[in-house]
């Protein structure tokens, strides 16, 4: 990539090169895919589809099963339910 021009200066693109400044813009595109791939890889661990989201509907579910079995009161029932809520 590094040629020399007619003057016998070193740069990054020959006579039309920016020098040292193609290496930094080299280098920034190079962090904004990182970053970019970083991003999509915490949110792909951070949908909904893992669980986290499901969590409380489950345990709602079991307090309705539990209260349908007479395990426990309407009162308790009703703690569970505003609890998981919200």
């Amino acid at each position: 990539m590094w040629m020399m021009d007619y003057r016998g200066r070193w740069d990054g693109f020959g006579y039309y090169g920016f020098g040292w400044m193609d290496d930094v813009l080299w280098a920034l595109l190079l962090l904004g895919l990182i970053a970019l791939v970083a991003v999509l890889i915490v949110r792909l661990l951070r949908s909904p589809t893992n669980g986290s989201k499901a969590a409380p509907d489950r345990a709602l579910e079991i307090a309705r099963e539990r209260y349908a079995k007479g395990e426990i009161s309407q009162a308790e029932f009703e703690t569970l339910k505003k609890n998981l809520s919200g």
